[in-house]
C-alpha cells in the first residue's frame, strides 16, 4: 500500500505510543526507561492526547444514537469492507446532524414503555449480605 494511493504529502495518522513511526503514522512520544520527555514533546503528546480524547466521545455518541455501527469491529479485509464501513458511519454522521436541526417529535416515541411499580420485585434492593454472597459466588466461580 502506498503512501500517495491514500494520504497527500502533508496527511497524517495520528496514534498513541503503541504505534510504529511509519512514513503515515505519527505516534506520542514514549517516556524513556530513564529518562523524561523534553517540554515540547509533553506539549505535543498533551495535544495529541486531547484530539483523541474528542474523537473518542464523537465514536462513542454514533455508537450510541447509531447501535448498527457497533458491528464495525471487525478486521477489514480489503477495499470494499472499509468503503462499506465509510459509508455507513458517513450515513450515520448526516443523520445525527440532521437531528441536531430536526428534533425526533415527542409524539413519535413510543408511549406503551413499561414502567416498573414501586412494589415490583425487579425494583426491590437485595440486602447487602445477599449481594454479598452473590457476589463472593460469582468471584470464586470465576477463579
Amino acid at each position: 500500500m502506498g503512501r500517495d494511493k491514500y494520504f497527500d504529502q502533508q496527511e497524517y495518522l495520528l496514534g498513541d505510543s503503541v504505534f510504529s513511526t511509519s512514513a503515515v503514522m505519527i505516534p506520542a512520544f514514549k517516556k524513556g526507561h530513564k529518562t523524561n520527555l523534553s517540554e515540547d514533546k509533553k506539549y505535543f503528546n498533551h495535544k495529541l492526547a486531547k484530539v483523541w480524547i474528542k474523537s473518542e466521545h464523537c465514536i462513542g455518541l454514533l455508537n450510541t444514537w447509531f447501535q448498527c455501527l457497533w458491528g464495525f469491529m471487525q478486521v477489514i479485509h480489503d477495499k470494499a469492507d472499509l468503503d462499506a464501513i465509510l459509508k455507513s458511519t458517513l450515513c450515520a454522521c448526516i443523520l445525527h446532524n440532521l437531528l441536531i436541526e430536526h428534533p425526533v417529535p415527542p409524539e413519535w416515541f413510543d408511549d406503551d414503555i413499561v414502567e416498573l411499580e414501586q412494589e415490583d420485585e425487579l425494583n426491590q434492593s437485595v440486602e447487602n449480605s445477599a449481594l454479598d454472597t452473590r457476589c463472593n459466588k460469582v468471584l470464586a466461580y470465576m477463579l
